[in-house]
């Protein structure tokens, strides 16, 4: 599999605490032709249906639910697997993943700046995509995103096969997406919040930008390897601009590395 070497990238990228500014060293050439987007805490704020869904799902296990600050204390780590016995780990998260992608939350909404960001990238020739993990009809993705003012930047959606094969890997989802855009691995960039997001993308062997808006620590989504870490997607249209060794052709962005 074709593949790019990303400690040059994070060698040569001197991030600010803001997580923007980055000095490219022309090593080389990418041609980036999409971009996935996760849908949750990436694009959109769904963190009170998470905590709600979760804690919902854990009651149906006979489980006790979690305090607001115990939950957020496990999600920021990414180990709320602590708070399920080993053995109900696997059916817990089908059901969890089941049901959260039929909840609806007064609550969901785009973090700001996110149509902005969409469409800078969309005029760049870019086709963006969203890949989420949630055990639903695609239909219902759409019907999410065109509620939030979002689906006319999308090109395409992937979600969680109903039966849930993997609760925590998105290749088989992210693949579906590059078949059907007739796109390799290494010509995408795959955008996240969450660890399954960014070793999805170092699996496949594609550029992985991890974001903070999840509520993830830095440190935990650092220990993935990302190529990039940022304060949220309102960052990647100036890191795209930085990297970008000319101005975008039709379909596709070179970026050095």
């Amino acid at each position: 599999m074709e593949r790019f070497d990303s400690k040059v990238l994070k060698s040569r990228c001197l991030l600010e605490p803001t997580g923007v500014g980055c000095l490219p060293y022309v090593r080389g050439v990418i041609l980036i032709k999409v971009i996935i987007f996760d849908l949750d805490g990436t694009l959109i704020d769904t963190r009170e249906r998470f905590f709600m869904v979760f804690n919902k799902t854990l009651e149906s296990f006979s489980l006790n639910p979690l305090t607001k600050r115990r939950f957020n204390e496990l999600y920021s780590r990414a180990s709320l697997d602590e708070a399920i016995p080993k053995e109900l780990q696997k059916n817990f998260w089908e059901k969890f993943l089941h049901d959260y992608g039929r909840t609806c939350s007064e609550k969901d909404s785009p973090f700001p700046g996110v149509k902005n960001v969409l469409k800078v990238l969309k005029r760049k020739g870019l086709k963006i995509c969203v890949v989420t993990g949630r055990a639903c009809a695609e239909s219902d993705v759409w019907t999410e995103l065109k509620k939030h003012g979002l689906a006319e930047y999308v090109d395409a959606v992937a979600s969680k096969d109903v039966k849930v094969k993997d609760h925590f890997f998105k290749d088989e989802e992210v693949s579906r997406i590059l078949a059907k855009l007739s796109v390799k691995p290494h010509e995408c960039l795959i955008v996240g919040d969450y660890l399954a997001d960014i070793e999805t993308g170092k699996k496949m062997g594609s550029l992985t930008v991890a974001v903070l808006s999840g509520g993830v620590k830095r440190e935990v989504l650092e220990s993935a390897d990302p190529d990039l870490v940022l304060e949220s997607v309102n960052d990647l249209p100036s890191i795209v601009d930085i990297l970008a060794s000319k101005p975008s052709k039709k379909g596709c962005l070179e970026l050095n590395i």
